[in-house]
């Protein structure tokens, strides 16, 4: 029993480290986004970005200056061993009118210092391409595909209202509600400028992103009940197929129907019930 009841400890934990490094999500990412609140109250850490870039930028203010870091994970290797690696994209954007200014940071991680670059301004005609990906209340990210100079520029905008100090990879714990929601209001202007995207159009392809997370999360889910199966307690194993379930109805409630995931989850579950079978 102590060792059933060890496996199923070890099994919750590494999930919850694993989404919580991977994914960003998970009971450890609530725990310490709770507890780091108080922190991005007292301010400290967006008082000195503020001024830092208002050295480059005069026109800068709290309410105009959003801190940006966009998250992309990677997987490589071959069919038996998969290496998933995450790249973080630093960059500071101050809303100026109708433009935005980007400032590339520098992070260096281990010195938990930073250093801004050049500031480039681009505006609506500079915008070829945008899409919208995020979770509300969450973060918000806009994907731009710029032409600048000739030059084509990938930019990604991560609209974060609470930003904090998850790991050694993300610099700051601060607020900064205002100024994220002025460059969301100044994006969806482009966007209509630049590509006739409404801001329902664009929330549309949000929701058919987020929706695609939520059918992951359903399949990870599904996987831990199959994991926990080995313990012979229906609880673990009907709680992870329960969260499954949730999901599901969340995307339904979203319009949106879950296809390959929904396939995965009930292989998953025809799984677990074959194994605990006498």
């Amino acid at each position: 029993m102590a060792f059933k009841i060890g496996s199923l400890l070890f099994i919750l934990i590494f999930g919850s480290f694993l989404l919580a490094r991977i994914y960003a999500v998970g009971p450890l990412v609530w725990l310490k986004r709770a507890a780091l609140r108080g922190r991005a109250l007292e301010g400290a850490d967006r008082r000195e970005l503020v001024a830092r870039v208002q050295q480059l930028l005069p026109q800068a203010n709290d309410g105009n200056v959003i801190f940006s870091l966009h998250r992309e994970n990677s997987s490589s290797g071959g069919s038996k061993v998969t290496v998933i690696s995450t790249t973080y994209y630093y960059n500071v954007f101050v809303v100026d009118g109708d433009f935005l200014w980007v400032l590339p940071m520098a992070y260096d991680k281990r010195q938990r210092s930073y250093q801004l670059g050049t500031p480039v301004r681009f505006s609506a005609s500079d915008v070829r391409q945008v899409r919208l990906t995020g979770t509300h209340g969450k973060t918000l990210t806009f994907h731009f595909l710029l032409e600048l100079d000739g030059r084509k520029l990938e930019l990604a905008m991560a609209l974060t209202p609470y930003c904090f100090r998850l790991s050694k990879y993300y610099p700051f714990t601060l607020l900064q509600e205002e100024a994220c929601k002025k460059a969301r209001q100044t994006a969806e202007r482009m966007a209509f400028i630049a590509c006739n995207l409404s801001a329902s159009e664009l929330e549309k392809g949000r929701l058919k992103d987020e929706c695609g997370n939520y059918a992951l999360y359903a399949v990870c889910a599904s996987v831990f009940g199959l994991m926990c199966t080995p313990t012979e307690s229906l609880i673990p194993v009907l709680a992870c197929f329960a969260i499954s379930l949730i999901l599901f109805g969340v995307m339904l409630s979203k319009k949106q129907v879950p296809k390959v995931s929904a396939v995965l989850v009930i292989l998953a579950a025809v799984g677990s019930y074959l194994m605990m079978r006498p």
